[in-house]
C-alpha cells in the first residue's frame, strides 16, 4: 500500500497483488537488475505463451525486458511517487502494463465541480481520446484513454529512432480538501491492451484517499 507524499498530505493507494514495484528514481544498473528480476518472475507466463519452447520463451523474455525499459524511459521524469509493472495474458499473448501513481497541487475556483472541470479540460486537450467520469470512494473522478507515440532506439540502417503507438489509460481523482489531484496512469506497449490497463487504473483510483502527513514524516 504505497503512500505518496504531497505537501502536507499523503496520498494513500492500494495496488493489487502481483504488481512488481520498481524504484521511481533508478540508475542504469538498478533499472537493469529490476527488469531482469521482473522478467524472471514472468518466466512461467512466457513459457506458457511459448508452448514450453524454451528458446521462444527466451525471445519473449528479451522482448518483455525491452518493452519495460522503453516504457519506463517515457515516465522517468514525470514526477511519479510510485512505479510498478505487471504482466499477464491478453488475447493469448503476454501483455505488459506499467503503472504509475502521482499527486500534484490542484486549486479550484469556488462553486466548480472538480470532475466536470477535469473532463472538460481533458476533452479540450485530447479531442480524439475517450474521456468519462467515474465514481470513486472519495467522490467522482475523470478517466481518459488515448494513444501516444513514444520514441525507441532502433537498429535500422539509418540509425534513426523508431516511433510506436503506446496505449495510455489515466484515472484522475480530485481531493479539494487537500488541494491535490491524484493520478493513476497505466502504460501499455500496444493500444490493444488499453482496456486491460484501465481495469488496474480504475481499481486503484477508486480506493485512493488522502490523510494529513504527520509532523515526524515532514522532518528531514
Amino acid at each position: 500500500m504505497p503512500d505518496v507524499p504531497a505537501g502536507g498530505w499523503l496520498l494513500r493507494a492500494e495496488v493489487p497483488e502481483g504488481i512488481f514495484t520498481l524504484a521511481v528514481e533508478a540508475n542504469d544498473a538498478t533499472a537493469t537488475a529490476e527488469h531482469a528480476a521482473f522478467a524472471d518472475r514472468c518466466r512461467p507466463l512466457l513459457l506458457r505463451a511459448a508452448g514450453d519452447d524454451s528458446a521462444q520463451a527466451e525471445r519473449l523474455r528479451i522482448e518483455l525486458v525491452g518493452q519495460l525499459g522503453a516504457l519506463r524511459g517515457t515516465v522517468a521524469a514525470s514526477g511519479l511517487g510510485y512505479l510498478g509493472a505487471l504482466a499477464g495474458e491478453h488475447h493469448e499473448r503476454p501483455a505488459l502494463i506499467l503503472l504509475g501513481i502521482a499527486a500534484t497541487p490542484l486549486e479550484l475556483p469556488d462553486g466548480i465541480d472538480p470532475a466536470s472541470l477535469l473532463t472538460a479540460m481533458l476533452r479540450r486537450q485530447y479531442p480524439s481520446a475517450a474521456v468519462e467520469e467515474f465514481p470513486t470512494a472519495a467522490g467522482v473522478g475523470a478517466g481518459i484513454r488515448r494513444c501516444e507515440s513514444i520514441r525507441l532506439s532502433s537498429d535500422a540502417a539509418d540509425g534513426g529512432p523508431l516511433l510506436i503507438d503506446a496505449g495510455i489509460s489515466q484515472a484522475l481523482v480530485p481531493f479539494p480538501e487537500a488541494g491535490l489531484l491524484a493520478a493513476v496512469t497505466g502504460f501499455c506497449f500496444t493500444p490493444t491492451d488499453i482496456d486491460l490497463a484501465t481495469v488496474f487504473t480504475a481499481t486503484i483510483a477508486h480506493h485512493m484517499s488522502v490523510a494529513p502527513k504527520s509532523p515526524a514524516l515532514g522532518r528531514g
